[in-house]
């Protein structure tokens, strides 16, 4: 039986997301299987029941529960099952490793990458981002690898800032991004040869 896109787009998803870790230059605190405290603050989702959300939250999480946390907060909010299939997959992680408006930026940058009328930078997945990307549909892997070049050069620039003046310092992450999103290039290059064959224009 095929994988759904969106299982695809766990898959790899979930490879990178580990277990429990609480870096102390990690804005987002202690992280379980990809899913961060603050993020479950700024969602207002209590794991575990007991009216807090704190590191027990994040120590309650199991790869299961993570999973469909992120698709109904990442895949289902953006909308993802809308979008070409790699180019859903790419927003998908992008979403889950730097912020869903991020991960929209990405993609919109990506499209500005082939001329036309300019998008707005945004971060919003609206009508005219839908509609540029929907008329790309023929360059759906070509958009793809696009988006993370755009990602792989926001994280460039986070470690070339780094410290921030509020002691952020992202220059101990960025080897393990560029990482993944090397690997990301070559999981699709895999998929184009298997599930997801859709040979471009």
């Amino acid at each position: 039986m095929q994988k759904s896109v969106f299982t695809l787009a766990h898959d790899f998803t979930a490879k990178w997301e580990g277990g429990y870790v609480n870096h102390p230059n990690d804005p987002g605190g202690a992280t379980n299987y990809g899913v961060s405290l603050r993020w479950l603050k700024d969602e207002g989702i209590d794991t575990n029941g007991d009216g807090r959300i704190d590191v027990a939250d994040i120590r309650a999480l199991t790869p299961e529960l993570a999973a469909r946390l992120f698709k109904k907060h990442f895949w289902d909010t953006l909308k993802l099952d809308t979008l070409p299939s790699f180019v859903g997959i790419v927003a998908y992680d992008a979403a889950v490793n730097t912020g869903r408006g991020q991960a929209i930026r990405f993609l919109q940058r990506a499209c500005n990458s082939f001329g036309g009328d300019r998008l707005p930078d945004d971060g919003v997945l609206g009508p005219k981002t839908l509609a540029r990307v929907i008329g790309l549909v023929s360059m759906n892997f070509s958009l793809a690898m696009r988006c993370i070049e755009q990602r792989e050069a926001f994280h460039k620039q986070l470690a070339a800032n780094s410290p921030y003046p509020d002691g952020r310092d992202y220059r101990a992450f960025v080897a393990g991004w560029l990482n993944r999103t090397r690997d990301l290039k070559a999981y699709l290059a895999r998929l184009a040869d298997t599930e997801l064959a859709f040979p471009e224009a």
